[in-house]
């Protein structure tokens, strides 16, 4: 290679660089805040000129390029695993607050309704509606902060996993069939098998734990601080804090519920799964996943509902932008890059199959283009070979 041609090169690298670490910057730089992004950026930055100087043999040219693509990998993975970091606007208080927050959320699902609001109380409802409802004491505050909904993650991995227990009791219902037909094979509950260990182990075990061990503190935390609340509404916030610790110990019993259920559908497609049970065994087996995912399938989205009708809301209204982006840092160091990347491929699956167009238009704002062009690299090196059991007699594998 002459000279003019490597150089040509490395200032095409070095231009990629910079264009690539301006839009990372755009579009996806909030989930390590504002001075981690400028650290990051600065890297990226010095590493492209030093790429665009390196010395112009072909060992060196090709080390650079390295260090610079290696460079440039490193800043998207950091940035773009995580979802939920857009400016969407605030949603206004009023009559229509709670019917479809479509700029909180990026779209929902619209039809939720405060009817459906499981073991809350009728007082506890009261309270918090009011509280979302309330005019503020200090509108000027409220103008100027204009916190907008960042965890969209959360929404979207409970959208991933309603999904997949869906997908897990199509299949038991599937084998149950071709078990009955007698044309049932071992393949098939193998997949089985694998399928509720993905569903269970570890998705659901995934969203758990992070509700568990951040989230549940996290709201705890803001929206049972009366000092917190105190200054959206007149008086004292006791009773709203009262509310929201017990909506949000319902919620987490919703958890620990739909945890029992789990097990119990991971323990049965086991069962089913083994060559040593008869085939009446193994179609009351099937009976019992199907139950288990379809129980777990209605804890999910009663669990849902409350969350999107009472807390996506009081997140918006209460917590500032930077503790939530502060708070999906926290997620992303506890998932790991690795989890975050299957999870984030549930997610934009999940997205896709709901039909809702804003949101995913809002997915796509908020996930920077590098991640979702990595997407289906990420399938089918990452998701298919853990998640595509669920897909068993649908395909031709």
């Amino acid at each position: 290679m002459n000279v003019s041609s490597s150089s040509l090169r490395r200032g095409r690298l070095s231009s990629t660089s910079a264009s690539i670490a301006h839009n990372v910057s755009r579009d996806g730089g909030s989930v390590i805040g504002d001075v981690g992004r400028s650290s990051l950026l600065k890297k990226a930055k010095s590493n492209a000129k030093a790429a665009s100087s390196a010395p112009t043999s072909h060992g060196r040219g090709t080390a650079a390029a390295f260090l610079l693509i290696l460079n440039l990998c490193f800043l998207v993975t950091v940035v773009v695993i995580l979802p939920g970091q857009g400016e969407a606007s605030p949603t206004p208080v009023g009559s229509s607050y709670l019917a479809c927050s479509d700029n909180i959320r990026g779209g929902g699902e619209c039809g939720i309704t405060v009817d459906d609001d499981g073991d809350i109380s009728d007082d506890t409802r009261k309270v918090i509606l009011r509280f979302l409802n309330c005019a503020t004491k200090d509108d000027k505050i409220v103008a100027e902060e204009k916190f907008p909904f960042h965890i969209q993650g959360w929404r979207w991995h409970f959208m991933s996993l309603i999904r997949d227990s869906r997908r897990l009791e199509r299949l038991s219902m599937h084998l149950a069939n071709l078990t009955e037909e007698g044309d049932a094979e071992e393949s098939g509950f193998d997949a089985l098998s694998r399928a509720a260990n993905y569903v269970i182990n570890f998705n659901m075990a995934g969203l758990f734990r992070i509700q568990s061990e951040l989230l549940v503190n996290f709201l705890r935390r803001h929206l049972c601080d009366e000092k917190s609340l105190g200054r959206f509404c007149a008086g004292n916030a006791t009773a709203e804090t009262d509310a929201f610790e017990a909506l949000i110990q319902i919620i987490d019993n919703y958890r620990a519920r739909s945890e029992d259920v789990g097990r119990v559908l991971y323990q049965s497609a086991n069962a089913a799964s083994k060559a040593t049970e008869s085939s009446q065994n193994k179609k009351r087996l099937l009976g019992d996943v199907a139950r288990s995912s379809k129980r777990l399938v209605d804890q999910l989205a009663l669990m849902r509902n409350l969350q999107e009708t009472f807390i996506v809301p009081a997140i918006s209204r209460v917590i500032p932008s930077n503790m939530q982006k502060s708070f999906n840092s926290k997620v992303l160091r506890q998932l790991g890059l690795l989890e975050s990347r299957l999870h984030l491929v549930g997610m934009h699956d999940a997205v896709w199959e709901s039909g809702i167009e804003v949101e995913k238009m809002k997915f796509e704002e908020e996930i920077p283009f590098v991640a979702r062009m990595m997407i289906e690299r990420w399938r089918q090196s990452l998701y298919i070979p853990k998640a595509g059991a669920l897909d068993y007699g649908l395909t031709t594998g």
